[in-house]
């Protein structure tokens, strides 16, 4: 299996101006990550357009998005934009897609909300389609990479079973303990057989509670009805002091292969102690 270097990446919830995204890009680039995300919700800015402002900001950074919902969109008309911004960021963009989970927002852009395995063959159709379109050398427009690196996020059977035959990037997305983590990057080996060694394993913190340990905000938003004793227990949340969140981190790493972090920029962590979170990580 080749060695891959450890990744960092920032997601960004955007629900200011553009201008404050792309000061949150400078930030990031600043205190040393690698990447960094916006998501795709109603509520917040738009996914793509300001990672073209902000990568013209954080010149060293890659951008992306965590994640996209593909049922949201069609395959060529992503295709298209997705394209425009790795053009724009002269190759450095790495697609982030979904299956989208959030049926309040689907009522509210007035599509409907389709089951599960509905959403995840939508979500198959985007990943093989737009890695087709942009492999084509004729495709206009033509993206800087052919193709953008794609990743994939998501939890479930099929879902992983899909990514390990086409994704380039898997991100775990779960609320679980540390042992479900294990048993999904397992399953994901299972499925990929040879093809395991050429993918990039991802997790994210959704809950970064360093500086506010009492803060599990961005938990309940996703799982509003969670006790708060099955929230602190949760994988995704990161906390304790700098050198015992570090820990964990290398542990994922050592232990699951896990080399991609994304982090969540929430209210209550600052930049000092992301930056000195990184450091005693590296």
């Amino acid at each position: 299996m080749p060695i891959r270097p450890l990744r960092f990446g920032l997601a960004v919830l955007g629900q200011g101006p553009v201008t404050e995204l792309i000061d949150h890009a400078r930030h990031a680039e600043a205190v040393g990550f690698d990447v960094i995300l916006l998501p795709d919700h109603l509520g917040m800015t738009a996914p793509l357009p300001p990672l073209v402002a902000m990568a013209q900001a954080a010149p060293s950074l890659r951008v992306s998005n965590l994640v996209l919902n593909a049922a949201f969109y069609r395959p060529a008309l992503l295709a298209r934009d997705l394209a425009s911004v790795d053009s724009a960021t002269n190759g450095r963009l790495e697609i982030g897609l979904g299956a989208g989970y959030v049926e309040a927002e689907f009522a509210a852009a007035g599509l409907p909300f389709p089951a599960p395995g509905a959403r995840v063959d939508l979500l198959t159709e985007h990943v093989t389609e737009i890695k087709r379109l942009l492999s084509d050398p004729s495709h206009i427009p033509a993206p800087v990479q052919s193709p953008p690196p794609i990743m994939v996020a998501g939890i479930g059977d099929r879902l992983l079973a899909m990514a390990a035959r086409h994704a380039d990037i898997v991100a775990f997305a779960t609320m679980g303990r540390r042992e479900h983590l294990a048993e999904r990057i397992s399953y994901l080996k299972t499925q990929a057989g040879g093809r395991f060694q050429d993918l990039e394993l991802a997790f994210g913190f959704f809950q970064t509670s360093i500086d506010t340990p009492d803060d599990l905000s961005m938990l309940r938003r996703i799982a509003p009805e969670a006790p708060e004793a099955e929230l602190r227990k949760s994988i995704t949340l990161l906390n304790g002091s700098v050198d015992e969140a570090a820990e964990i981190v290398r542990s994922l790493h050592d232990e699951l292969g896990i080399t991609y972090f994304t982090f969540s920029l929430t209210p209550g962590v600052r930049w000092e102690t992301l930056e000195k979170l990184l450091a005693a990580i590296k």
